[in-house]
């Protein structure tokens, strides 16, 4: 049976999620109203018998059922209660468990929206389009050289060195050359070089004829070497990006001349993919502004599930060049995915997910790409759940109640509406956690330090239970001036009220024991909201950290990969005017395919500004000298490609319209050489606060209606605790320090915490979590904060 959650629904004291404990508190506040009744009963007949009028009988009996009366209230509001502590247990796990389930699934298109940026960036890469071009142009010229061995066939067929093996071998000269692709195979080319040269050295046609052949293998052994330098900058790329698997060349009829992935390059070299949609579709793009990703499917590149992302190649690399080939990009979705779908749940004591709880992300067409458990979820399999949870909308959230694998779960899905201008692949993302975990036992308010009476007046706790509280408190009170009106009133019948006197007091007793339970669950529920609020704020906390830590490990292999780049090397080897005009030309390309940087500086050895990629600012910039900034000084200081430096948050005269900026650099190398003293540095200006300021937005607590908190702030505070960025410039201004719990300042690299704290007169509940960085990014120890104050009523 499939129940959708957003039904209205209503939870029987009998319902199975009710835990046992509150069904025994149910019965005893119902057995104690069954009491109060009957006592009112025979309260009604002491009277007859024992009023000598009508006036002093009809008082007695309205006391006794202004009791039954509000006795019966009481049992309406119990019944209710429950209903209004379960339900609103359910409304907050199904928050955080929407929130969970939606941030998978943006959290993977913030990731391919880089993807998009990377291969349009990469395939315009010199090395790759004169690779394809030379290519090109031996291929054609072995045409012209095959006639001229056609024309000597008693020379055409020398003696083939005895050292030489493979397929390739076996062949002729002439073979080898009507089938030029084919000695792009595994380490062919260097023999075909060797056999060809002793050809030559043989041949004894005319001296035209010779040249042309010696022109010819000179060709062969630039064309073997521009390919191990387009394979050189293939793996520069995937040592800078590490969550690529291959990143590969291939010319205009889909042969593969260059890869990334050394220890497969043999395999893959001279493979032909033109059959394949990433590349087909790639050849077709009108500019380099345009991609292609191509979901999860087989690939001939890859042994397992390819998610790839490609361009055309153009000549020149110019963005509109005519089309040589394409790029296609490899990412390693299996493995983001894995780090995705494990975070936010639920984990033993010995940190893996516990039984039942599972995570997946699904296709377009509802099968499984990627779960955190493939024995239940195959990768390739269709989803056995609920239709609702597969047909969703673009940004579409649905969460049900089903039984996955024999456990009654609840099931919360999110399909993906996109990042910016990424629209998505059309992927949804699931958690499915079993139902006893959305009702699971929780802690007392008391742990965290605030008086049960302010827990009960905050705005955390719901106001229907504030109202709640303050009908119970009522019906106390009127129930205790009746018994005391009716204890007066007994006493001045003298004897004959003796007999009532019992009665009122058993009336005030049970009434006491009643409405004690009742505000003590609803003390109870105001516990559970509190805890469930300092949970979300914990998530929320991390959400924060993590999606700019995700962001700024891009940063790192961003300034890793572009400072390699020959026109700022070149320009730095041969000084001018027209060379660093070149620089800037290409620091302004980058930009424009990056729009998370506010700018691009090149500075020399002497840290001297020489380019930079917003032109408008040369005239600013060109000549100022930062040798005293950090990132320049340590960016010099590099010695190896792999290497790069981060200015943490701080001024920076290089943005005088901006309070913090935020720099990468990395030394630039002769040659655009892997290890070497640098010659210059590159300084990337990330568009910290708006980038920043954005992850904080959408980490601020919302209330049912979606609406953000009021009071509610989200900060990231650097190692000293000093705001660097905030969504509260007043009360939390950037640059103010921040005195956090102590809880907070211990907490160790991906630690979170929670709890209650004083700032500004005001009590907040907090969510923080400290950096614990990315793949090899290790983050700058920040720490990110959501805030949300508790105000009460008087």
């Amino acid at each position: 049976m499939v129940i959708e959650i957003g039904e209205k629904k209503s939870f029987s004291v009998f319902d199975p999620s009710i835990r046992f404990e509150h069904r025994e508190f149910y019965e005893e506040i119902v057995s104690e109203l069954n009491v109060i009744i009957p006592v009112c009963f025979y309260g009604e007949a002491i009277a007859v018998a024992v009023s000598e009028n009508s006036t002093e009988r009809d008082q007695i009996t309205e006391l006794m059922k202004s009791v039954e009366n509000f006795s019966r209230q009481l049992l309406q509001i119990t019944k209710k209660l429950f209903d209004q502590y379960y339900i609103a247990k359910e409304e907050q796990h199904e928050s955080i468990l929407h929130t969970t389930a939606y941030n998978k699934i943006n959290t993977i298109d913030r990731n391919l929206l880089e993807r998009t940026c990377d291969v349009r960036w990469w395939a315009l890469e010199t090395a790759f389009s004169e690779c394809i071009s030379f290519y090109e142009n031996t291929k054609q010229n072995a045409v012209s050289i095959l006639q001229i061995l056609e024309e000597y066939p008693s020379r055409s067929e020398p003696h083939e060195p005895t050292t030489t093996e493979g397929k390739n071998a076996s062949l002729s000269i002439a073979d080898n050359l009507r089938n030029f692709s084919g000695l792009l195979r595994d380490g062919a080319l260097k023999d075909f070089i060797e056999r060809f040269k002793h050809h030559c050295l043989e041949f004894q046609g005319g001296e035209k004829d010779r040249k042309d052949l010696e022109d010819f293998l000179q060709n062969l052994v630039d064309l073997d070497s521009r390919i191990s330098f387009a394979c050189y900058r293939l793996e520069d790329i995937k040592n800078s990006y590490t969550l690529y698997r291959d990143l590969v060349i291939a010319d205009s009829e889909g042969y593969i001349i260059a890869n990334s992935n050394s220890l497969r390059r043999s395999e893959f070299l001279g493979i032909r993919v033109n059959d394949e949609d990433w590349f087909t579709r790639a050849l077709k793009t009108h500019n380099g502004t345009e991609y292609i990703a191509q979901d999860i499917c087989p690939s001939s590149v890859e042994e397992q599930l390819s998610l790839v992302y490609s361009t055309a190649v153009r000549e020149d690399s110019d963005e509109n060049g005519n089309v040589l080939g394409a790029m296609g990009i490899f990412f390693d979705f299996q493995g983001e995915a894995k780090i995705i779908l494990d975070e936010y749940m639920p984990l033993t004591q010995a940190g893996i997910i516990q039984d039942g709880c599972y995570s997946m992300f699904t296709s377009s067409d509802g099968k499984i790409i990627a779960s955190t458990d493939e024995d239940i979820l195959e990768v390739g399999k269709r989803a056995h759940i609920p239709r609702n949870n597969r047909a969703l909308a673009d940004g579409e959230q649905v969460n049900t109640y089903m039984a996955f694998e024999g456990v009654d779960s609840a099931i919360f899905s999110s399909r993906t509406d996109g990042y910016l201008e990424y629209r998505g692949l059309g992927w949804s993302s699931h958690v499915i956690l079993p139902k006893s975990h959305i009702f699971a036992d929780t802690v007392q308010a008391d742990e965290y330090y605030i008086e049960s009476k302010e827990l009960m007046n905050s705005n955390i706790n719901p106001e229907i239970n504030k109202q709640t509280y303050a009908k119970i408190q009522n019906d106390k009170n009127e129930i205790q001036l009746i018994s005391l009106n009716g204890t007066i009133y007994a006493s001045k019948m003298g004897k004959r009220g003796e007999q009532l006197g019992p009665i009122f007091k058993q009336i005030t007793q049970s009434s006491n024991f009643i409405t004690s339970k009742m505000e003590e669950l609803l003390q109870e529920m105001a516990a559970v909201e509190l805890q469930l609020n300092l949970r979300t704020l914990e998530n929320f906390a991390k959400q924060a950290i993590d999606l700019i830590d995700r962001n700024l490990f891009e940063r790192s292999a961003d300034i890793r990969w572009w400072s390699t780049d020959e026109y700022f090397w070149k320009a730095l080897l041969n000084p001018s005017e027209k060379e660093f005009m070149k620089a800037s030309n290409r620091l302004k390309v980058i930009n424009g395919s990056y729009t998370m940087y506010r700018n691009l500086v090149l500075a020399d050895s002497n840290g001297i500004i020489k380019a930079c990629s917003d032109t408008e600012l040369m005239s600013e910039l060109g000549g100022l000298d930062v040798s005293d900034h950090i990132w320049f000084q340590e960016g010099a200081l590099t010695s190896q490609s792999n290497q790069y430096v981060v200015q943490d948050v701080m001024n920076s005269p290089l943005e005088k319209d901006k309070h913090r900026s935020l720099t990468y650099a990395g030394g630039i190398r002769e040659n655009g050489n892997r290890e070497g003293e640098a010659i210059g540095v590159l300084g990337i200006l990330f568009d910290w606060d708006t980038e920043a300021k954005t992850i904080l937005s959408t980490c601020l607590p919302k209330d049912r209606n979606g609406n953000v908190i009021s009071g509610s702030v989200a900060v990231y505070v650097n190692r000293d605790f000093e705001v660097i960025e905030t969504t509260d410039e007043v009360d939390f201004s950037v640059g103010s320090v921040l005195t956090l719990p102590t809880e907070v300042l211990a907490l160790q690299s991906g630690e979170k915490v929670s709890g209650i704290f004083e700032f500004n007169d005001q009590k907040y509940i907090y969510g923080a979590c400290r950096t614990k960085g990315y793949r090899e990014y290790p983050g700058l120890n920040w720490i990110a904060c959501v805030l949300r104050p508790i105000s009460t009523n008087s």
